[in-house]
């Protein structure tokens, strides 16, 4: 299995193709940061936070008599962020959901990197499909898995090689991406902030929490982790059954999109009934994937390849 393993991680990083996507992320991070670092806005936080609090406090009040994109409950919590921000005299940008478009807070690294994967999932969504949308495919539109199936492997051990080393990239591309924010974000803004802890609203008790930056990124990105998998098998199960790369790539994100209201990471801090439900529900989902790949690939007819 690790030879198997091994010999895939060599086939995805020979690809042309994983760098140039690569690149492209970086391009679009890059020209994110430099936007958020010109474009930052000189004002006096604390008078923004007290204009901010003003507003919403009003809109709050009037809720059902005005038509306000935001909900109820995003608006409550920007308010109870911007009240704690007001009592406790802070100077940065502590609003991690949303913010009240009418009064622009400052950016800093800090808050670039909370809002990492808000601003740059897809990036990692659309490598992780196209990784497995093609990690089995061409194998079998180029024949090779003939090739492949004559050796002293299963067709167990094979699939389950391919499923382990997507997402193992995945987490070096998360990891490599973060990284990236990290630095990025440090040399523009500067690196003092990271000093900073996250502060969340967690909607279940309706209080401020506030948390070390690296174990809440820690918890972020294992929030993240369910998504990603469940995608990774949904996209290799498309393509083990259409051998349509392109249909693959196009079912698979129009899953993600429906998917994507119901990822974990959005209910880390909002909903522990919620987050843990989820949670349960994507481990099942996992298990499931598992089976009907596990079938399904074993069935498949080579023959005619």
């Amino acid at each position: 299995m690790l030879k198997l393993i091994k010999n895939e991680l060599i086939k995805i990083f020979k690809r042309k193709s994983i760098y140039i996507l690569l690149a492209i992320g970086i391009i679009i991070i890059v020209i994110y940061n430099l936007f958020e670092k010109f474009s930052n806005p000189d004002v006096d936080i604390s008078i923004q936070y007290q204009r901010a609090y003003n507003n919403d406090k009003l809109l709050l009040e009037n809720y059902d008599n005005l038509n306000v994109d935001d909900s109820y409950e995003e608006i409550e919590e920007r308010i109870k962020l911007e009240e704690y921000a007001i009592n406790n005299m802070i100077q940065y940008n502590i609003l991690l959901n949303n913010e009240n478009k009418n009064v622009p807070l400052p950016s800093d690294a800090r808050i670039l990197l909370l809002k990492l994967f808000d601003n740059f999932d897809i990036i990692i969504i659309f490598i992780l499909i196209y990784l497995s949308s093609t990690i089995i495919t061409e194998e079998f539109n180029t024949g090779t898995i003939k090739t492949l199936l004559t050796k002293p492997h299963s067709r167990i051990q094979i699939l389950f090689s391919k499923i382990i080393t997507n997402i193992f990239v995945i987490f070096i591309v998360m990891g490599a991406i973060t990284l990236f924010q990290f630095l990025l974000g440090g040399l523009l803004f500067g690196f003092d902030s990271y000093n900073l802890e996250a502060i969340i609203y967690n909607s279940s008790d309706k209080t401020i929490e506030t948390i070390e930056l690296a174990k809440y990124m820690i918890k972020l990105i294992t929030a993240k982790i369910p998504l990603y998998v469940v995608l990774t098998l949904i996209s290799l199960l498309f393509g083990i059954i259409t051998n349509n790369i392109a249909l693959d790539i196009l079912v698979s994100l129009g899953i993600y999109i429906i998917l994507n209201s119901y990822d974990a990471s959005k209910y880390l801090y909002n909903s522990n009934y919620l987050y843990n439900g989820l949670i349960i529900i994507y481990g099942i989902t996992i298990i499931i994937l598992l089976l009907f790949l596990t079938v399904i690939f074993k069935k498949k007819d080579i023959k005619n390849l």
